[in-house]
């Protein structure tokens, strides 16, 4: 349950007065940032605690109100669901919940709260609720007290709907850091209105998809740093260290000048405007190398041509479902693709269905999954709500009319949905056509990052017109290793024997139907990475903006010959120590002109760092 951190008494007892405290983190996303802490709470919809002016009351309660009625059509939408489970019980649950948004005295402090104290209807919610729950929880009957699930699930509810109702108006202050548990993808890239300067979290890892964006937006970001939200607090002044991790709680000023000037030299590398990239980038023994830009946000597309990408690689659709809270229509889809393949031009761009999962859907009419990583999502949860696949199937075939438009099938595990895919797509073109609407004919692609696409690869390389190799959740899928869970961060081995033959199973597949493949994850914007890759016979990549030109200098530097010898090694190696001590070795030998010891930690015997720079 989410508990209010911004009383005194609640500070860290290791906090000094009046002097600075210093933190170690962990980098996700590079770059220095200073400013204030602004705390976020809530696990399904994020927010913070905003001080609103009078004028801004009768707003605030009208959100409040809206709302409630949202949360409580859910609320009977979900009694009515043929659910598997006790008709008897059934109605007691979800009554409960509905007569305690029913309940006058409750709704009555919390519209108090925003009015006395002049606060969002989110922060108003949480403090009203967490006094309800304390008091339930300190009731002597277990019966009783087992009731303060209810009013979590209520507030959450009611949290959720003030995401989906009125939208308030309310921005960050300028200079604010984001400091939370963790921060969802959809929160983020609703803050980034209000140009936050970085982020501070608990939980999360470099393949994450919410540091993935982040370095898209080249938006410092550190994490690992437990307890976070009893350690730092609202309206703290912080610097945020993106390259080392450290994290400066109220620094001197002395302090403050020292990383001023490192502050403003990122922010003039943020903000350059370096010269279009021109020709074909090759390694020093001619081998052409595509590189595509991963985009969410369209306007990070221009700044990708300039580094030198050809065309968008993945564009995650899922930007459109946060952006409009969630499924969007299809006139809205329909522009929104015809404006970012126009962007790209002959060069292309590759736009992935979405990737979501049942959490994220606005309706709630769904049980929370209790591992939402092998759930219904992806293609799974496309599927299971064609009308809303349909919807986007058929904007996609309409927006591809006239450009170069490419659909990603996120989470391919059988052929099967492959087939059922382009059934779906056949109909939505004879429905268009009926209509007279113009519409294109997209290739197909599928996304290969589950255990059995890749053992099925070459019976789903004959159906489709192209593979995408998503190394993120591959790896997380082959090791069993969660990506964002920082307490098995050092078993996500990218080097795993088990990833680089699975790479190159893929790679040979693609070759032997004659079909393109693009790798996308986050193994391709890694320096280091890139050039295994090549050496596996990768010839696209596509990667984040920022990645984009280290990756090019790297690729221009090296031979592919010398990639292919030690890709060669590494595809011998029976563990994951034995092929990052290869390429440790073979990088200072051959390469060690191009990657300092930023990018190669010293040599250990027992456990390599990862090579995620």
């Amino acid at each position: 349950m989410m508990i209010d951190f911004d009383s005194e008494n609640q500070r860290s007892d290791s906090r000094k007065k009046n002097g600075e405290i210093i933190l170690k983190a962990r980098a996700v996303s590079r770059g220095v940032a200073i400013g204030k802490v602004v705390c976020l709470h809530g696990r399904k919809r994020q927010f913070y605690r905003i001080n609103i002016s009078s004028s801004q009351i009768e707003r605030e309660i009208r959100r409040f109100h809206a709302a409630v009625l949202l949360a409580k059509r859910q609320l009977k939408k979900i009694g009515t669901l043929n659910l598997q489970i006790n008709k008897d019980n059934k109605p007691s649950i979800f009554d409960a919940q509905l007569s305690m948004l029913e309940d006058k005295s409750l709704l009555s402090k919390i519209e108090k709260k925003i009015d006395k104290e002049k606060v969002n209807a989110e922060w108003a919610v949480k403090i009203v609720m967490d006094s309800y729950v304390a008091n339930i929880k300190s009731i002597a009957d277990e019966h009783f007290r087992e009731r303060y699930v209810d009013l979590e699930d209520v507030a959450d509810r009611i949290l959720t709907a003030l995401g989906g109702a009125a939208k308030s108006s309310i921005k960050l202050e300028k200079d604010s850091i984001i400091v939370a548990r963790e921060v969802k993808p959809s929160t983020l890239i609703e803050l980034t209105e209000s140009n936050p300067k970085a982020i501070i979290t608990e939980r999360g890892g470099w393949t994450s998809h919410t540091f993935i964006l982040a370095r898209e937006l080249n938006l410092p970001a550190v994490t690992g740093i437990k307890g976070i939200l009893r350690r730092i607090q609202t309206g703290e002044d912080v610097i945020v260290d993106g390259y080392t991790g450290q994290i400066i709680l109220t620094p001197t000023s002395e302090t403050r000048q020292t990383f001023k000037l490192a502050a403003n030299k990122f922010q003039q590398i943020k903000t350059d405007d370096s010269e279009i990239r021109k020709g074909k980038l090759k390694t020093l023994d001619g081998k052409e190398i595509t590189i595509r830009a991963n985009v969410d946000l369209p306007k990070g597309y221009a700044r990708a041509k300039r580094f030198g990408a050809q065309g968008i690689g993945l564009y995650r659709s899922e930007f459109l479902f946060n952006q409009y809270k969630g499924f969007p229509g299809e006139h809205e889809q329909v522009e929104s693709y015809r404006k970012i393949a126009e962007l790209c031009g002959n060069d292309g761009v590759r736009i992935r269905t979405f990737d979501l999962t049942v959490e994220q859907l606005t309706d709630e009419s769904a049980e929370k999954e209790p591992n939402p990583a092998l759930g219904l999502r992806g293609i799974r949860l496309g599927l299971s709500h064609k009308k809303q696949f349909r919807t986007q199937l058929r904007a996609l075939l309409q927006a591809a009319a006239g450009n170069k438009i490419d659909i990603v099938l996120p989470m391919i595990s059988d052929v099967s949905e492959i087939l059922k895919t382009k059934e779906i797509l056949e109909k939505e073109k004879s429905f268009l056509k009926k209509r007279k609407i113009n519409f294109g004919n997209p290739r197909i692609g599928a996304m290969i990052e589950v255990p059995a696409a890749i053992f099925i690869v070459e019976e789903i390389a004959r159906e489709v017109d192209f593979l995408s190799l998503g190394t993120n959740d591959l790896v997380q899928y082959l090791l069993a290793v969660d990506r964002d869970n920082e307490s098995v961060a050092d078993w996500f081995r990218t080097l795993h024997p088990a990833v680089l033959r699975a790479i190159k199973k893929v790679v040979l597949s693609a070759e032997e139907n004659k079909i393109p493949l693009i790798i996308c994850g986050e193994m391709a914007g890694s320096p280091v990475y890139a050039a295994i890759l090549i050496g596996l016979g990768a010839q696209e990549l596509s990667m984040n903006l920022n990645s984009i030109q280290r990756v090019r200098k790297i690729i221009s530097g090296v031979a592919f010959e010398e990639t292919q010898e030690i890709t060669n090694q590494l595809l011998k190696c029976k563990s994951a120590d034995e092929a990052e001590n290869s390429v440790h070795d073979f990088f200072i030998k051959k390469w060690s002109h191009l990657f300092s010891t930023d990018f190669l930690p010293p040599k250990k015997s027992d456990k390599f760092k990862r090579l995620s720079a």
